[in-house]
C-alpha cells in the first residue's frame, strides 16, 4: 500500500546502511539530497533516541545527523512515552538491557504509533517473533506499516 505523501520515521539500522553500505554520500550525493527535501518537507523524522545512537560512533553520519538535529529528529513527548511504555510491558524483550543495544527502537515504534496519521518505519531490521521481537515483528502486531530504505526510493520515486 503505496502512500506518495507518507511520513516516515527512520530507524538507526537504515541510516547505517544507506551512509556505510549501501548509499555513500561521495557516490549517491543525489540521493541524500532528496532525503533533506524530505526532511525539510516534514515527511522523514527521527526519534531523538536514534541521534543518541548515532553519537556513540560520533562520525560522518553523526555529523550529518547532528546538523539536521531540528528538522529531522523529535523530542520524546508525552504520547511517544505512553506508547514505550505500553511497547516495553508488551515485548519486554525488545530491548536488550544487558548489551545496552536497540535501545531506540520502542521509541521509532512509539512515534509511529503516537503520530496522527502513523508514520510509516523505516528499518532495516528484519523478522523478530514473541520471544525475540525485533521492530518489522512488533510493527506487525501494532498495525504500523515498516519498510525498508530501498523501498523508501521506491516509494518516492526516486531515480539517481
Amino acid at each position: 500500500m503505496m502512500d506518495r505523501h507518507a511520513t516516515y520515521c527512520i530507524d538507526t539500522s537504515s541510516l547505517l546502511h544507506a551512509w556505510f553500505r549501501a548509499y555513500p554520500p561521495k557516490r549517491f550525493g543525489s540521493l541524500w539530497g532528496a532525503l533533506d527535501r524530505l526532511i525539510d518537507e516534514g515527511r522523514l523524522l527521527a526519534t531523538i533516541e536514534v541521534l543518541y545512537e548515532l553519537k556513540k560512533k560520533d562520525d560522518g553520519l553523526f555529523e550529518w545527523a547532528k546538523f539536521r538535529r531540528e528538522l529531522l529528529f523529535r523530542e520524546i513527548d508525552d504520547g511517544v512515552q505512553s506508547e514505550v511504555v505500553r511497547i516495553m510491558e508488551a515485548y519486554p524483550k525488545l530491548v536488550d538491557t544487558g548489551k545496552g543495544k536497540s535501545g531506540g527502537d520502542p521509541f521509532v515504534i512509539a512515534q509511529a504509533l503516537a503520530a496522527r496519521p502513523r508514520l510509516v518505519v523505516v528499518t532495516q531490521e528484519l523478522g523478530g517473533s514473541l520471544d525475540k521481537p525485533k521492530i518489522p515483528f512488533v510493527c506487525d502486531q501494532e498495525g504500523i506499516r515498516h519498510i525498508d530504505f530501498l523501498e523508501l526510493i521506491e516509494e518516492e520515486d526516486w531515480v539517481f
